[in-house]
């Protein structure tokens, strides 16, 4: 019986054989980063190649910033790669087909003030406005999984809302997970900037 090759099978059979391959069969065959997105609010797609060749791509990025931006205001700002970065990684890792379905990324301080002051699962700092967080889902049949996935990296925060439409938040500031009703830490965003200044003063 023929064994079928799943998704993480398929991602492991191609890192063997690029260490395998010599190094001038490496240079011809760049590792590139992808990104494949809808917006559940505004229906938009994307399909993007944001890195390629060890480097971001300037016009790529100023097409996501687009597509993340603040729908209530339409107003966008530069995403932080990290990010990004932590959306392709989570995707490689579900077994899901899916593209992520995106519900909130950038929100300017205007319209996180709104929606904490009309939900108890809003954070007042939270880091949406600084384009570091992305609620999303991708497998309507299993709305943890990207929890699971994001949990199991550490990279950052990552919290499951499991309500009538279940969601999962994930961003790249000091790592915590959480499941609604409760909630992530409060001072995590007074810990990534004493960590920012720390590292501009060295």
């Amino acid at each position: 019986m023929t064994k079928l090759i799943t998704r993480r099978h398929a991602i492991a059979l191609t890192a063997t054989a690029i260490v395998a391959a010599p190094a001038i069969v490496r240079a011809d065959a760049p590792y590139k980063r992808r990104l494949n997105m809808q917006s559940l609010n505004s229906g938009e797609k994307m399909k993007i190649v944001y890195w390629a060749d060890g480097e971001y791509i300037p016009g790529a990025l100023k097409e996501i910033n687009w597509f993340m931006r603040d729908l209530r205001t339409g107003t966008a700002t530069k995403m932080h790669t990290g990010l990004l970065d932590l959306l392709h990684d989570i995707d490689q890792l579900t077994p899901s087909k899916n593209p992520l379905y995106t519900i909130s990324g950038y929100r300017t301080p205007s319209t996180n003030a709104w929606l904490a002051a009309h939900s108890d699962a809003v954070d007042p700092s939270s880091f949406h406005m600084r384009g570091m967080a992305m609620d999303l889902t991708q497998d309507f049949s299993d709305p943890g999984m990207i929890y699971r996935v994001a949990k199991k990296l550490a990279r950052g925060g990552a919290g499951f809302y499991p309500n009538r439409h279940p969601f999962v938040h994930v961003d790249v500031g000091p790592p915590d997970t959480w499941v609604y009703p409760q909630v992530g830490r409060p001072d995590r965003a007074e810990e990534y900037d004493r960590e920012k200044a720390k590292k501009a003063e060295s």
